[in-house]
Formats: structure tokens, sequence, C-alpha cells
């Protein structure tokens, strides 16, 4: 049987029945993950209750409300960071898993609307200038990845061993999932084409022993910034 390596794929299944996956032995759950509680049935397949879902910022609605702006701060790779760093993910990862649906099977796909729409939301909130709506979407793009991927390392991990599982919404996300849109999302995953993609991806990941750290957005806005202080410099 696989296992999900962390809280968070444990805190996605929280089931609330006996039919909810037991946790990782020596885990122990983000503050900003839902809390987990052993039920009183098989010790084996603890009830996991008490889900209060992600984190959504509340101190950043509130300081829209009042009119204010946070502030961005920047590396020298121009990538956001520290505080507003922070903040500014949060609240992207938050719309993305809200906002953009599970059927677009890659970013590039996704809508131009929907993108620019992610934008006006991280403008109001943070005071960013025009040159940082590129790195934005394209962030928009690794946090709708990175939870796509959370979702489907889920499919996998029960889709031998619980695949009543998969009939049900996640409960972590049931309010911002179509059921259909998730019964879609499951066939897709278990369909052999993308099963031949997923072992073709493994394959490729383990042949990667140093992956970059700037992102693809990161390292064009470096490439970017480098032709022009060429051009400065008349080079």
């Amino acid at each position: 049987m696989e296992r999900g390596g962390d809280d968070e794929l444990s805190a996605w299944l929280d089931y609330d029945g006996d039919d909810g996956p037991s946790l990782p032995e020596g885990s122990s759950v983000d503050p900003e993950q839902p809390s987990v509680e052993e039920g009183s049935g098989d010790p084996e397949e603890p009830t996991q209750k008490n889900t209060h879902g992600r984190s959504k910022r509340n101190d950043i609605t509130k300081m829209v409300s009042e009119g204010k702006k946070m502030e961005i701060e920047y590396n020298h790779y121009r990538q956001h960071w520290g505080t507003g760093g922070t903040a500014k993910v949060t609240r992207i990862g938050a719309w993305v898993r809200t906002n953009i649906p599970l059927r677009y099977i890659t970013w590039p796909k996704v809508s131009q609307d929907l993108k620019n729409q992610l934008w006006e939301h991280i403008k109001v909130a943070f005071d960013v200038p025009n040159t940082d709506k590129r790195m934005t979407i394209a962030k928009g793009g690794d946090r709708w990845k990175d939870w796509k991927s959370t979702l489907t390392e889920g499919i996998f991990t029960f889709k031998d061993v619980a695949p009543n599982l998969l009939e049900k919404l996640p409960k972590l996300y049931e309010k911002i999932i179509n059921l259909q849109e998730w019964r879609e999302f499951v066939d897709s995953r278990l369909s052999p084409e993308f099963g031949v993609k997923r072992k073709r991806a493994q394959k490729s990941r383990a042949c990667n022993l140093y992956p970059h750290r700037t992102g693809r957005g990161g390292v064009r806005m470096i490439q970017e910034q480098m032709e022009k202080e060429k051009s400065l410099n008349g080079l």
C-alpha cells in the first residue's frame, strides 16, 4: 500500500465516519491544517474531526476592507519574500483552488480571463507594480499544479486499498469542488493515458539531481533583467 508522506494528505482525507484513514505514526499537525482527533472506533482507523480548512488569512481580508494594502519585498532574483511574500503566495493558492476548475489539463489551457482575475485579486490586497503580473500568474500556475498533485497523490494512495473513499469529495475541499467535477478528475487520473504520463514524469524526476529553485517565472524575469542591463550598458 502506498501512503501519503505528510499531514496534508491525511487532512485532505478528513472524512467523518469510521472509514477515515489513520495518520502516519509520529505525525504532527501543521497549525494551518485541519486538526485531527482519534475516534473511539478501530484504533487502526481513527475518526478525523474538527476540520477548519485551509488558511484564508482573514487578517488580509480585514486589511482590504479598511482600504489598506500589504507591501511586498523582493530579493535580487525579483522574487517576493518575507511576511508580505508569504501572505501573497497564501492568497494566490486560496484563489486558484477556489476559482480554477479541475477540468483544465494544464495551466496554459486556463483562460486568460481567469488569470487576469487572479492578478486583479492580488492587486486589491498587495502594493505590487504592474511588472509583477507575469510573476504572479506564474506563481498561480505553480500553486494550482501543486494542489492537483496533492489530489492526485491521494487518488493513487487509496485507489486500490480503499476505492470507496474516492467516491466522496475530500472534506477539506468539499465546498470548492463540484462532485461531478471531482469524479471526472478521478477518472482522468486513473486513465491508462495518465498512468503512462505519470510514470514518465516520475522517471524524469528521479534523474533530476539538481532542481533549480527560482522557478520558470523567476528565470524569465532574471533573463529579461540581464538583457535590459546589457542594453543600458551598450553591450
